[in-house]
């Protein structure tokens, strides 16, 4: 069955208003959280935790973090009461160590001086803001390099830059800026500029997004301020009121009394309010604003696409924020989504200080995100009771690091996961080549006397039966150059294409060795120039990424550490990916014939790709490339409000470029190069999309 007709088939529902809550939460949480009148759980923002959000749980900068063996309970520091580094001149190096003054709620470092910052009182309400914010210094590679009086430190900047007569802690027009200016909230020239910080949802226009954890107006509750307490008259959003959150979304439709229309069509989704721990305070704790999220915000608002590898998780949690998919009545839901920030916790959290760890200090970095998901059962468990009402099938979580969910705890198991590595060898051990990352090297402790690996044996990386591999988050820019955005199809001088790592300086097992192998043939053999063929980093290959894509007619395909986004740049191109991973599904491989757009090479058969490439006539290349051209759509993220108008906008340069459009219009039909370009609406059918359409086909599944 073709997947848009899944929805097509689909009975409307009546949309019904959504339920709310009216249950209180003690001391109001202190004043330094949002309770959720569902449960009467206090959500906490970074420096809290607890019952009502009273207990301190401070993020102190610090050079060295506790060893797997130490028995204390409380994040190292090296601070003190005053907020300043102990000692310059001490060894250790932590990405929070800060050689100025530290605001230990988040592990973040700001100026000393007359540019720096003052913090509230210590007897101050919990609550309190700083005296003076002060500027940032985001990272301890921006700090100095020496003492005042020339010893040296861990810093790697010159001292007068910052603390020198003109330097950019002590006066408002330095010589000198940081290279990158953070939290997320912050900007221009000099890192001082308010701008607005990102939330999933932007907080609906009912709250204010405090670097990730929306702090909800007075009676709006949830991690995106979507829900109003019973009893309560709603109150406009402010969202249409400021254009640069406009642009990128719109209050939840699942919010709105009356409902928009009279009925929607499944699949109904319900998304958890987990505590903040999981998601909204690991936000906070990234401290720079590239990382961990699809989108930020610059000086004056103006929005940018971030190039994360891991920007799904936000995105996908923004997208069914706002989604008419989504309930507030978990009665009617067909599925419920954990938006846990896993990827965001392994980088770049864990390790930036002492804090947090689940529950071991250092250790893999996968065995973090273990233990974590498994403390969220625990959490959903206790707070709802929907997770033992159908043993988790009905579900979801999503997987877009490295390894996918190769390392999924069992518990979840029979749940729904959405992950970028389709492995399906049912006994599998570790391949990747970042050995911090590795899920077979066990670790033991007193914490956890029996180890990590236990709890994550007796299933395959991926299920086709239940699980599907999505695309990774491709913003706009990056295949700007593309058919896909109305630009003429471009001959294909290219034969065949990979630009990216090679494995020069990686472990034998990197790719399983795929990439190694076809970059040593194409040096030794000089595809270059026999074969019209570019093979190589960006040391050997020269030239635009989507460009050179873009005139490519089989690009490479091969594992990483795990995924690789390659098929996305291929599809998302027009160029014929050529996959070289035995024993793994392609993104969407269960709901679309990958083989009628794609070339498979056995992994035994690397040292004949050319041959095989070669060998493929003529007329099977139109044909592949014509069907390229049906499904390529599904391969982007084209759903959310931002990504569709800047698509749209893109479509129209495009289209207008009149190089480009001579050039087309010059163009014998015959000759024209294929896919050609796309004329729809790139919101329509996008990957957002294909996602909400399988899940509505696997409904029954999850009944049992």
């Amino acid at each position: 069955m073709q997947l848009q007709h899944w929805l097509a088939l689909s009975t409307p529902v009546p949309w019904r208003p959504a339920p709310r809550g009216s249950v209180d939460c003690p001391g109001n949480c202190n004043n330094v959280g949002v309770c959720n009148h569902d449960t009467g759980y206090c959500h906490c923002r970074a420096g809290w935790i607890g019952e009502g959000c009273t207990t301190r749980r401070t993020r102190p900068c610090t050079n060295h973090i506790r060893t797997p063996e130490s028995e204390s309970t409380e994040p190292l520091s090296y601070i003190g009461p005053d907020k300043r580094d102990l000692n310059w001149t001490e060894l250790g190096f932590r990405a929070s160590r800060c050689f100025g003054v530290c605001d230990d709620d988040l592990g973040a470092c700001y100026c000393d001086g007359p540019m720096g910052r003052v913090p509230a009182p210590a007897d101050a309400p919990p609550g309190t803001p700083p005296i003076r914010r002060g500027r940032p210094l985001t990272h301890a590679h921006d700090q100095p390099k020496t003492t005042w009086d020339g010893r040296p430190t861990i810093g790697t900047t010159d001292y007068n830059k910052m603390y020198g007569p003109k330097g950019y802690c002590n006066v408002s027009e330095p010589d000198w800026a940081p290279s990158m200016c953070s939290p997320d909230d912050l900007g221009g020239k000099f890192c001082d500029d308010p701008v607005e910080a990102f939330c999933p949802g932007a907080c609906s226009g009912h709250g204010f997004c405090d670097l990730g954890f929306c702090r909800c107006n007075e009676g709006y509750y949830g991690h995106d301020c979507a829900r109003r307490k019973a009893g309560l008259p709603l109150q406009p959003s402010d969202i249409e009121q400021r254009p640069w959150l406009s642009f990128h979304v719109r209050e939840p439709p699942a919010a709105l009394e009356p409902p928009p229309k009279p009925t929607r069509k499944r699949p109904l989704i319900y998304v958890y309010d987990l505590d903040p721990l999981y998601n909204a305070r690991l936000l906070q704790y990234r401290i720079v604003q590239t990382w961990c999220t699809h989108r930020h915000y610059h000086t004056g608002n103006t929005s940018t696409w971030s190039a994360t590898f891991y920007g799904l998780e936000a995105a996908l949690h923004e997208y069914l924020l706002i989604s008419e998919h989504r309930t507030f009545d978990p009665e009617e839901a067909d599925y419920f989504y954990v938006p846990f920030y896993g990827a965001c916790m392994i980088y770049p959290v864990a390790g930036w200080a002492d804090y947090p760890w689940f529950w071991t200090p250092g250790g893999p970095r996968v065995m973090q995100v273990i233990n974590m998901i498994r403390e969220i059962v625990e959490w959903i468990d206790k707070q709802y009771p929907f997770w033992k009402r159908r043993g988790g099938r009905d579900h979801i979580w999503l997987f877009t690091h490295d390894e996918g969910a190769c390392w999924a705890p069992s518990v979840i198991k029979d749940s729904v996961w959405l992950t970028h590595w389709g492995r399906l060898d049912p006994e599998h051990t570790s391949n990747t080549a970042f050995v911090g990352d590795n899920y077979t090297h066990d670790m033991v402790n007193w914490r956890q006397p029996e180890g990590y690996i236990k709890y994550i044996k007796g299933h395959p990386c991926y299920d086709p039966q239940k699980d599907l591999v999505v695309p990774n988050f491709k913003s706009p820019p990056h295949y700007v150059r593309s058919p896909l955005q109305s630009t003429p199809s471009k001959p294909r001088d290219i034969f065949f294409f990979f630009k990216g790592d090679v494995g020069k300086h990686r472990l034998s097992h990197y790719s399983r060795g795929i990439r190694q192998k076809i970059y040593k043939m194409a040096m030794e053999q000089d595809w270059a120039n026999t074969q019209k063929s570019l093979i190589g980093d960006g040391g050997n290959v020269h030239g635009d990424y989507s460009d050179l894509l873009s005139r490519s007619l089989f690009c490479l395909v091969a594992p990483g550490d795990g995924w690789s986004p390659r098929l996305e740049d291929a599809v998302l191109h027009g160029c014929i990916p050529v996959i070289i991973a035995d024993r793994v599904h392609a993104v969407f491989e269960s709901v679309l014939d990958i083989d009628s757009f794609a070339v498979r090479v056995a992994e035994a058969d690397v040292p004949r790709v050319m041959d095989i490439l070669r060998a493929v006539s003529d007329i099977k290349i139109r044909l592949k490339q014509s069907r390229l051209g049906q499904v390529w759509h599904r391969y982007r993220y084209g759903a959310l409000p931002g990504l569709r108008s800047d698509l749209l906008e893109n479509m129209e340069l495009n289209e207008r470029e009149p190089l480009l459009a001579e050039a087309a219009n010059n163009t014998p039909r015959w000759k024209v190069s294929l896919p050609r370009p796309f004329k729809g609406d790139p919101g329509v059918d996008d990957a957002f999309g294909t996602i909400i359409q399988w899940l509505h086909s696997r409904i029954g599944y999850t009944r049992g």
